[in-house]
């Protein structure tokens, strides 16, 4: 059964009214956060307002110059773009010579973004979704700065530029001048606009999946009579809809990572303590501090891992269970993800977020990994 997302007004609001005016705006989140279903929302609001809204997913997109160019102007609508038409016609002329062309392609494509304010009397949009992504056109020689292209391109748009990133580590490295919205977990309150739930169940709904959207939908979708609890544990055993979207996060933030097989171990040992500093990594890990050092700062580059007054904890919550219960080597036992989730019903209940979705700077970062204990 299929359930309709749950809504974040806030953050819905805040995306709509810097879209409608305001230098680009960076929207982030761990994979699963609901990141795109809050670009797609914002692409229907706009379009209702009398916008010319352009999605792209640049995870898909980016993959060498050319697709990337051809996809993006693919997306880009004809009709009212006809003004445009010859411009857009010698961009994919580039995008198809050949690799010796291809960096003049995308920088031709990027000029063209920057000046697209309006089209037939409607303003323009541009919603580039896991914006980071661009990272995979650098690996072409005439693109190495092509994340700082980008950024060049899009400061100059006055309005209707937002980009969304599940790494806002790289995202602040590529630009740093660009403000930020967290797109915040779901709470309990925010549930409650779900059909059949009472606060109870609501607040045992956000303890078992730390209320990221991905999580909740896999457990709102269940029979109503099913207890919270019972599909919890089969979800999360091996093969459930939450062990898949754990293991496809953990997969793919150690693939960015550096040093796969260290990284997977110190993803182990903060998953079976977590808070614990670098003096404490050291001796877990068995490595010298400096090495350790490294290997946390490149799950943090990745945002794998979070640093808080020189404490690590995980940034998914949930993927923590999962690296507890299945990076071991051995399946867990249904007691054992039984007594896992009953161990996150009893946790302290998750702050409610503040009354409005914050937009910050985040050119400043607050986990320094230049401190040494």
């Amino acid at each position: 059964m299929r359930v309709p997302e749950v809504p974040r007004p806030d953050l819905e609001e805040a995306l709509s009214r810097r879209a409608r005016s305001g230098p680009p705006l960076l929207l982030s989140g761990p994979p699963g956060a609901g990141k795109t279903t809050l670009l797609l929302r914002l692409r229907e609001v706009l379009a209702a307002e009398g916008w010319l809204p352009v999605y792209l997913d640049l995870m898909g997109a980016a993959s060498s110059p050319d697709r990337f160019v051809l996809a993006a102007l693919d997306v880009l609508p004809a009709e009212p773009l006809a003004a445009r038409l010859a411009e857009a016609t010698r961009i994919r002329t580039l995008a198809g010579a050949g690799r010796g062309r291809s960096g003049e392609a995308v920088r031709a494509l990027f000029a063209l973004w920057s000046s697209l304010e309006a089209a037939s009397g409607r303003p323009v949009a541009l919603l580039l979704d896991e914006a980071t992504e661009i990272r995979s056109l650098a690996y072409f020689p005439e693109l190495r700065e092509v994340a700082k292209a980008l950024g060049q391109a899009l400061v100059t748009r006055r309005r209707g530029t937002i980009l969304a990133t599940s790494f806002p580590t790289l995202a602040r490295r590529f630009w740093p001048g660009l403000e930020a919205l967290e797109a915040r977990p779901l709470t309990a309150a925010d549930l409650l606009s779900a059909p059949g739930l009472d606060h109870g169940s609501a607040d045992e709904l956000v303890r078992l999946t730390f209320g990221w959207p991905r999580y909740l939908r896999a457990l709102l979708e269940r029979s109503p009579g099913s207890g919270r609890l019972e599909a919890w544990t089969e979800e999360m055993a091996r093969g459930g809809r939450l062990e898949s979207a754990c293991r496809h996060t953990h997969e793919s933030l150690l693939l960015r990572s550096r040093g796969y097989g260290i990284s997977k171990a110190a993803l182990q040992a903060v998953a079976r303590e977590e808070g614990l500093n670098l003096t404490a990594l050291v001796a877990r890990l068995g490595r010298t501090p400096g090495a350790t050092r490294d290997y946390l700062q490149w799950l943090v580059g990745v945002d794998a891992l979070r640093m808080v007054k020189k404490r690590y904890s995980y940034v998914d919550g949930l993927l923590r269970v999962w690296v507890r219960l299945h990076a071991r080597g051995a399946p867990p036992t249904g007691g054992e993800i039984e007594n896992a989730g009953r161990a996150l019903l009893r946790r302290e209940s998750p702050a409610e977020p503040a009354p409005e979705a914050r937009v910050e700077d985040s050119g400043a970062r607050r986990d320094s990994l230049i401190e040494i204990d």
